[in-house]
């Protein structure tokens, strides 16, 4: 798959050098900072050299080199590039407090309260200066189509599915997002809840915000059901008669 991405001039040997699409220097920070999903962004801003060297490495590697890569390569550096923005974006405004408008909807300690958080284009990624919302919206979510991203995209958030302790890698991709679907939903505050006694099935607001990505899996219920480890609650979520409802979605930030 090519992406049509603007590359400004890089040095040569920039644009000759092969890129690390194991994500080592990302699996390092993730490693230090994420525990269970949560992440110590105070440890992470003290000594914030490796996420820096990451997106350093991220912001000069050429477009040409990133669309020949493998379709599951590209898939993987844009998650990663999309979730260590995530994470620059918090460690430059930390700790947070409310400073907008906006952020009066949230809760103080949110990534809203950061002016432009996701629509800002201050990430350079490939050579061009990029919002997150550029990167979800115009890139991943219409040149992949692949509805699992929604479990990978980590927005600094306990609503969020939990950020993994390691980088997305395109040779385990698939079983890196199944398994990331597992988890989330495995959640029963934030992912999937069934009650049986009085048939309440709630799910994360991601499903309600993102429906139409979920229609080519066969809608929101045919994936959740597949995606849930427990084939008796599968059977609750593709029964008709159990009304779909959404969780709060909670925009807590994700620390411990």
């Amino acid at each position: 798959m090519c992406l049509f991405l603007a590359s400004p001039a890089t040095l040569p040997q920039q644009a000759a050098a092969p890129f690390d699409h194991e994500h080592r220097q990302f699996a390092d920070v993730l490693k230090s900072a994420v525990r269970d999903g949560q992440v110590d962004y105070r440890a992470l801003q003290r000594d914030r050299r490796l996420l820096d060297r990451y997106r350093q490495q991220l912001a000069a590697v050429s477009a040409a080199t990133i669309s020949a890569a493998s379709r599951e390569q590209q898939m993987a550096f844009w998650i990663n590039a999309y979730n260590a923005g995530i994470l620059a974006t918090i460690v430059d405004h930390y700790p947070l407090s409310r400073g907008s408008l906006v952020g009066l909807a949230f809760p103080a300690n949110s990534i809203w309260q950061i002016s432009g958080a996701f629509k800002a284009s201050r990430h350079t990624v490939a050579g061009q200066t990029r919002s997150l919302d550029s990167i979800e919206h115009d890139i991943l979510r219409p040149d992949f189509r692949d509805p699992r991203v929604h479990m990978a995209l980590v927005c600094a958030a306990r609503g969020c599915p939990p950020l993994r302790a390691e980088p997305f890698v395109g040779a385990r991709l698939g079983r890196q997002l199944d398994d990331q679907a597992r988890i989330f939903l495995g959640d029963r505050v934030h992912g999937l809840n069934w009650a049986p006694a009085n048939r309440r099935l709630a799910i994360s607001s991601i499903f309600k915000w993102f429906a139409e990505d979920f229609a080519p899996a066969g809608g929101v219920r045919e994936f959740v059901a597949r995606q849930a480890a427990d084939p008796s609650l599968a059977a609750a979520v593709r029964d008709p008669a159990n009304k779909i409802r959404y969780l709060d979605y909670d925009w807590t930030l994700n620390e411990p």
